[in-house]
């Protein structure tokens, strides 16, 4: 596939020539549920770096090409992405507050472009994508009528078409507004699969159909002597040997003109009988996220529903393999992928996604993940850059504890944000600081150099939100100590506050703020 810049990009995006790298800005560890609210250093899960999750901030351009950088070349079992359709539309995150008293719609990404800027945006990405997954790897690219034109061709190039798997049809049906004037209702999206060798293979996934008696005889199924239920299908290649033991198992039918047949039982479910049916490569029984259950609903653009990459995950990947998605979104992936025990690396251009994303997976008590982002090459930290909020503490607060422990509590007592920095806010916000924090966090033994989120609290995502918690406790020994405070609020501002525990209990405050720089990014 040709067109005319793309001779100006080989060679522009390979390993190193970005100069730059990927920098720790936050190494979050998910309070456990028999935590209770309450930071314990001995429930802290433990951290291995060299196998902790991944949730990366910026460009994944420079990314793809710092991950194969670390020598992650042919490492990766599972690419899923979502990239941007054409779809010449800006989005946004659609955040509620305090029960729809104030209703926030905050930019996430901008879906503009010539079809030649989208090529140059999506050929080298493509190609990174390719080097980064293993032998045995496979690749899903979610897209739409707009562009799975373009991006087959592309994968054809860059994979060969030799080792395309499937096209998937997506038919989530519904949207019947979707169709315009003399034409059918647009109501499916396109996942074109593809391997990175001839070795890469899907496995068969299967899903329950649920039937009455009467509908599982209607569709061909039978009964033995003690009512079980079957459904038969021809020998095929099985040797006699092998019908010989099926026999014996009680899995051979044979029809009255004598021909053999291979019983497939079928469960039960109370008075229903549970078909297990294999699936195809149209996709008709999962809707889209609007339909989704209320609590995967974030209120992100072009979110996909979790019920599509368990599927995903499912067919292609086991238990311990490695799924990365580089338009991570509010990072559906991550969370599927995070339940279903694959380790992960999702990277989002936008401040709002990986917002999401981070809510949602400690949420989900994931094991901890370090959340980072795309320094410039020198860049020595991930420190926040300056910028105009305040957040004012409530404590710490000492209680003396047993055997050498000590609980402390924190709690916010104020937070202000220049009025240059967000909408006029109705009196109930402004009156209430708690409701515009989005997210804080508590590193209980600050090292000056990582954040490490030991204490969260979020107000969650969706209509469903509610506010964060007023205070954060820990019980810790009793000791000097660095106590760090980091707090989002819902238009993407992150402020940080640091404080000294000394030997005498005084503290001292010190405040840094920060602004957030907006990226494009896809949900």
């Amino acid at each position: 596939m040709t067109w005319d810049s793309k001779v100006r990009l080989e060679g522009s995006f390979e390993e190193g020539v970005l100069n730059q790298g990927l920098k720790t800005a936050e190494v979050v560890l998910p309070l456990t549920p028999s935590a209770q609210g309450r930071y314990h250093p001995e429930l802290e899960p433990e951290v291995s770096p060299d196998r902790m999750n991944r949730l990366i901030h910026g460009d994944n351009l420079s990314a793809l090409s710092s991950l194969i950088g670390e020598g992650l070349a042919s490492s990766v079992d599972l690419i899923y992405i979502d990239p941007p359709f054409l779809s010449n539309s800006n989005y946004h995150h659609r955040i509620t507050v305090d029960k729809e008293v104030f209703t926030l719609k905050r930019p996430s990404y901008r879906d503009r472009w010539t079809r030649e800027a989208y090529l140059d945006m999506i050929y080298p990405r493509l190609r990174l994508m390719h080097r980064l997954l293993g032998e045995r790897g496979k690749i899903f690219v979610h897209c739409d009528w707009r562009t799975n034109s373009l991006i087959r061709l592309l994968l054809d190039e860059i994979f060969g078409a030799e080792n395309f798997l499937n096209e998937i049809v997506w038919s989530y049906g519904g949207r019947g507004a979707k169709a315009t004037s003399g034409q059918f209702a647009r109501n499916h999206d396109t996942i074109l699969v593809y391997g990175r060798s001839r070795k890469a293979r899907l496995k068969k996934v299967y899903v329950d159909r649920v039937l009455t008696e009467d509908e599982a005889r209607s569709i061909g199924c039978r009964t033995d002597e003690s009512g079980r239920f079957f459904k038969t299908a021809p020998r095929g290649d099985y040797t006699d040997e092998s019908v010989k033991a099926l026999e014996r198992q009680g899995r051979i039918y044979r029809t009255r003109s004598g021909n053999i047949r291979i019983k497939y039982f079928m469960d039960r479910r109370g008075e229903m009988v549970v078909e297990k049916r294999p699936v195809g490569d149209v996709w008709d029984d999962i809707p889209d996220a609007m339909h989704s259950p209320l609590r995967e609903r974030t209120g992100f653009p072009t979110q996909k529903p979790e019920m599509l990459l368990e599927r995903i995950i499912e067919s292609a990947t086991e238990k311990g393999d490695f799924v990365c998605d580089l338009f991570g979104g509010s990072g559906t992936t991550a969370v599927v992928a995070e339940r279903m025990g694959r380790r992960w690396i999702v990277c989002e251009g936008s401040a709002a996604g990986v917002q999401v994303a981070r809510a949602r997976l400690i949420t989900e008590c994931a094991a901890p993940f370090a959340i980072e982002r795309v320094a410039s090459d020198g860049e020595k930290d991930a420190a926040l850059p300056a910028g105009g909020s305040l957040l004012i503490l409530d404590g710490p607060v000492i209680d003396g504890g047993r055997n050498g422990n000590i609980e402390i509590t924190l709690g916010i007592k104020d937070y202000r944000i220049d009025d240059g920095a967000c909408p006029v806010l109705p009196d109930p916000v402004r009156k209430d600081p708690l409701l515009l924090i989005d997210y804080w966090a508590v590193d209980w033994d600050y090292d000056h150099r990582i954040f490490r989120s030991r204490w969260q609290s979020i107000r969650g995502n969706g209509k469903r939100a509610g506010r964060v918690a007023a205070t954060a406790r820990a019980l810790l020994t009793d000791r000097p100590r660095t106590l760090a405070v980091r707090a989002v609020d819902i238009f993407g501002n992150e402020t940080e506050v640091v404080t000294g525990l000394g030997k005498d209990r005084r503290t001292a405050l010190s405040a840094s703020c920060s602004g957030v720089t907006k990226h494009n990014g896809r949900g």
